[in-house]
C-alpha cells in the first residue's frame, strides 16, 4: 500500500492547456515549464543528495523534473539500482530491489514538497518490442500483459503526485508494433488518470505520425533535438514539423543538448553556450511552452569512481554534484524569467521577419505581435516591418544574464537592430513593429 502525501507537504500544481492550445497554465496561470533531467534519480539519489539538489534547482527557478520510472539499461551509471531482475530471459519485478519503489515515492514526495512537478517516462524504448533499444537489451522487452500490469501499478502508485506522463522514451516512432504499444499505454493512462497531461519523448530523427500527433493520446509535443551534429538546427526544424500539424498543441524541447555531454566522437563536449543556442533557437521557433535541461552526470546520477555504460558514446559523466553546478542551469533559468516577464506566450517562428543573414539568427512573434529575435552572435540584423511611434526594443545579454541597452535604426522596409556591444548571444524583444512596411 502507498502512503498518502501529508496535506502540509502538498502544493497544488495542476498543469492544463491554455485555451489557445499554444502554451501551458499552472493553476490557471500562464507558466513556462522548466524541467531538470534526473532520469535515474529513483535508483540513485540518497535522501541528503536529493534534498540538496532540489534546493539548488528550486532556487534557480526550475519547476519540473524529468524521471524515467525504469532504468535506462544501455545508458546508466553503475551505482544505480533496478526494481527488477532478469529471470529466464524476461523481466521479473518480484526479484528486483525491494526498496526501489519506496525510494521512488520518497523522491517524489520531497520533490512535490519543494514545488516540482514530476514528468514520468513509463516505457523507455528498451522495454518495448520493435525498437532500437529492444535490439540492445532483448531480455528487457515486456509483453502486452506485463506492460498493462506495470502501467496500472505505476499509475496507482504515482498519480497522487500529479505528474505529467511521458509514454515513450527515446523512440524513433517509426515501427508499427512499438507505436501500437505506446498508444495502448497512452489510452490506459488516459482512462486511469484522465485529468493528467500526456506527452511522448522521442529521438532527434523521429517524426511523430500525423494520426497520433492529431489524435487524443497526446496533450503537448515533447521533442528531442539532441546532442549530435545537427544539435543547433534541429530545435527549429523539429518545432516547425510539429507546428504544421492540423491540431495545435504546446511544444516543449524536452532534450536539447546536455551540458558537458561528449559529441563528435570525443572531440568536444557541449558547453553552456551550446545549450543556450539550442534552447533559445527552439523557443523562438515556437517550442515556447517549456524546456528541458540536462547536465551530464546529473541525469544518470553519477558518482565519482563509478562506471558508465555509454562512455564511448557520450564521454564519461561528471560526478552529479559537480554537474549540478554547471552554469547552463542558470542560463535556462534566466530564459524562463525572460519568457514570463516579457509575456512571450504563444511565440511562433516567422521566417519572413528577418532579412537573410548567415549567423543563424531566428525570429518569431506572439499573437499580440511582440517580436523576439535570438541572435547567436553579435551582428546587426534587419527586421521587415514598419517602426510605429511606440516602437520599443529591448536586448538581453544571455551569457551574462542581464538586460543591456539596445540600439535600432529605421531603414527602408524595416528596422535595423544594431550590433550589440557584447560579443555573445542576445535576445531582442521588439514591440510596436507593424507587420507591413509602407
Amino acid at each position: 500500500m502507498t502512503t498518502p502525501v501529508p496535506l502540509e507537504e502538498r502544493t497544488r500544481m495542476s498543469w492544463t492547456l491554455a485555451p489557445s492550445r499554444r502554451w501551458l497554465l499552472r493553476d490557471g496561470e500562464p507558466t513556462f515549464l522548466l524541467a531538470d533531467t534526473v532520469w535515474a534519480a529513483f535508483g540513485g539519489a540518497s535522501p541528503d543528495e536529493w534534498l540538496d539538489h532540489l534546493e539548488r534547482r528550486r532556487r534557480q527557478g526550475f519547476n519540473a523534473l524529468l524521471f524515467s520510472i525504469l532504468p535506462i539499461e544501455h545508458d546508466r551509471s553503475s551505482g544505480t539500482r533496478s526494481p527488477y531482475a532478469i529471470r529466464d530471459g524476461r523481466i521479473d519485478f518480484a526479484a528486483g530491489d525491494d526498496a526501489y519503489w519506496d525510494d521512488a515515492e520518497r523522491v517524489l514526495t520531497t520533490a512535490r514538497a519543494h514545488g516540482f512537478t514530476p514528468m514520468l517516462v513509463l516505457l523507455w524504448n528498451n522495454f518495448v518490442p520493435g525498437t532500437w533499444g529492444a535490439g540492445l537489451t532483448p531480455d528487457h522487452v515486456m509483453d502486452a500483459e506485463q506492460t498493462t500490469s506495470y502501467v496500472a501499478e505505476a499509475v496507482a502508485r504515482f498519480a497522487r503526485f500529479d505528474p505529467i506522463w511521458i509514454v515513450s522514451g527515446d523512440d524513433d516512432l517509426n515501427e508499427d508494433t512499438a507505436l501500437a504499444r505506446y498508444s495502448a499505454v497512452a489510452a490506459q493512462v488516459r482512462e486511469l488518470a484522465p485529468e493528467q497531461l500526456i506527452t511522448w519523448h522521442d529521438t532527434p530523427t523521429a517524426r511523430m505520425p500525423g494520426a497520433i500527433a492529431d489524435g487524443e493520446l497526446v496533450d503537448f509535443h515533447g521533442l528531442q533535438s539532441g546532442h549530435n551534429e545537427a544539435w543547433d538546427t534541429l530545435p527549429a526544424e523539429l518545432t516547425r514539423y510539429y507546428r504544421a500539424m492540423d491540431v495545435a498543441r504546446p511544444i516543449i524541447n524536452l532534450e536539447p543538448c546536455y551540458e558537458g555531454l561528449g559529441r563528435f566522437a570525443g572531440r568536444e563536449r557541449h558547453s553552456a553556450a551550446d545549450v543556450r543556442r539550442a534552447s533559445w533557437t527552439g523557443v523562438v521557433a515556437g517550442a515556447a511552452a517549456g524546456l528541458g535541461y540536462g547536465a551530464h552526470g546529473v541525469w544518470s546520477w553519477h558518482r565519482r569512481g563509478e562506471d558508465f555504460a555509454a562512455g564511448d558514446v557520450h564521454g564519461h559523466p561528471f560526478p552529479f554534484s559537480v554537474a549540478a553546478a554547471f552554469p547552463g542551469a542558470d542560463d535556462v533559468s534566466f530564459l524562463r524569467r525572460v519568457i514570463e516577464d516579457e509575456r512571450l506566450w504563444g511565440l511562433d517562428g516567422d521566417a519572413d521577419l528577418l532579412h537573410a543573414e548567415p549567423s543563424g539568427a531566428i525570429a518569431g512573434r506572439t499573437p499580440e505581435n511582440v517580436v523576439a529575435v535570438y541572435a547567436p552572435s553579435a551582428f546587426a540584423l534587419t527586421l521587415r516591418g514598419r517602426a510605429t511611434p511606440d516602437l520599443d526594443v529591448r536586448v538581453y545579454d544571455l551569457a551574462e544574464r542581464r538586460p543591456d541597452a539596445a540600439r535600432w535604426t529605421a531603414v527602408a522596409g524595416g528596422v535595423r537592430l544594431e550590433q550589440s556591444e557584447f560579443p555573445g548571444d542576445a535576445l531582442f524583444v521588439v514591440r510596436g513593429l507593424a507587420p507591413d512596411a509602407d
